[in-house]
């Protein structure tokens, strides 16, 4: 079952986080709780961010770190623009993936850190 009771955090940054994220959380203090919302606020990515990227520089892969794919990604232009087009449609999802693995990654370290 999900505790939601004890989170002091904002009900739009609590949705976007993964229930097992949101149950670790209801388990911290507040001061914890803000701990994490800082440091995942400030290295969490922005879909506009993302699409931009993509439509300027062609370097969204780059925006999510993955920097490998990204070479690969030019080296193809694109995909023969087939891949850039795809990832028109993809990249709300892709960005979405992203925060959830980096909430994921910002709790084991607070975990780590506060022992």
């Amino acid at each position: 079952m999900e505790q939601t009771a004890n989170l002091y955090i904002s009900n739009a940054i609590a949705r976007s986080l993964p229930a097992m994220v949101r149950n670790e959380l209801a388990k911290m203090d507040p001061q914890r709780q803000e701990e994490f919302v800082e440091e995942f606020m400030r290295r969490r990515k922005n879909t506009g961010m993302g699409y931009l990227c993509w439509f300027i520089f062609g370097i969204h892969y780059g925006y999510l770190h993955k920097w490998g794919l990204q070479v690969v990604y030019w080296l193809t232009a694109g995909g023969f623009f087939i891949w850039a087009f795809i990832d028109l449609f993809r990249m709300s999802g892709l960005i979405k993936d992203y925060n959830k693995d980096l909430a994921m990654d910002v709790m084991r370290n607070l975990k780590a850190i506060s022992g």
